[in-house]
């Protein structure tokens, strides 16, 4: 009698074994699928749009937006992975080779902390709290737009791969980037007196942000000996261009997160 309850109990235990690997072989084609289509997405955003900064030998894009998509999206590790790969393949193929290096540690990181903050968000959160750190990146914003991006502007915008290219150039008044921060503010305002811990999501994307601009300034005056100084205001808008994205797809971007422990 006892025999055939051990082996009925083993036997349990063997099935429950299998349903748990199973299991796990789902979550990781899931998180591999994801990883790469978001690898895929960083990639087309940061190469299709760039700004050359003649001091760095960099380039200004919008690929913070992309790369924080993935740290909602994916784990801390998987959302490293395509941070950090997408971002190094665009620097590549748009000739900044010398970039790709610190770009696949420094963006990956940055996708890394990103999306171990966001998914330690605390359960009570501030409403004044969430309100100020909510409508500080659209301030910076302005701020930083008035100071260093007016005048006449050239940009390139690029399908990656490919031969076709288009450059735009523009006047850009200080007036834009106050109507285009005020209305970002309006709208954080709104979500952050609604849900409260939008406001721990900024200051997450703004503290992975800063890791990205302090990698980027050691890399640029230890390494290649350029101008790094000349570059912070470029990447700091950067991080906030990316921070302002995030903040109004946040609702979408975290219905789409893929977690280990969930599968």
């Amino acid at each position: 009698m006892q025999l055939s309850i051990r082996r009925a109990e083993r036997k349990k235990q063997q099935k429950r074994l299998k349903i748990l690997t199973l299991q796990w072989h789902v979550t990781r084609a899931k998180l591999v699928a994801a990883s790469s289509i978001m690898a895929a997405l960083v990639f087309v955003v940061t190469a299709s749009f760039s700004l050359y900064i003649p001091e760095t030998r960099g380039y200004f894009n919008f690929g913070e937006a992309a790369v924080y998509a993935s740290a909602f999206v994916l784990p801390p590790l998987w959302a490293a992975f395509a941070g950090g790969v997408g971002s190094m393949l665009a620097d590549v193929t748009l000739g900044y080779y010398y970039y790709a290096p610190a770009t696949l540690i420094v963006k990956g990181c940055e996708a890394y902390v990103a999306s171990l903050l966001l998914r330690r968000r605390p359960r009570a959160a501030s409403r004044v709290a969430g309100f100020a750190t909510s409508i500080a990146p659209p301030a910076l914003l302005a701020a930083l737009g008035a100071l260093f991006y007016t005048g006449r502007a050239e940009a390139t915008l690029a399908l990656p791969a490919s031969p076709v290219t288009s450059t735009l150039a523009w006047e850009m008044s200080s007036a834009v980037w106050f109507a285009v921060a005020a209305s970002l503010a309006a709208y954080s305002a709104y979500v952050s007196l609604r849900r409260p811990e939008a406001g721990w999501t900024a200051a997450a994307l703004v503290a992975a942000g800063l890791v990205m601009v302090t990698g980027y300034f050691l890399y640029e005056q230890l390494v290649l000996g350029v101008a790094a100084l000349a570059e912070v205001p470029f990447n700091l808008m950067q991080v906030l261009v990316g921070v302002s994205t995030a903040l109004l797809a946040e609702r979408r971007l975290s219905r789409l997160a893929l977690d280990a422990a969930k599968g």
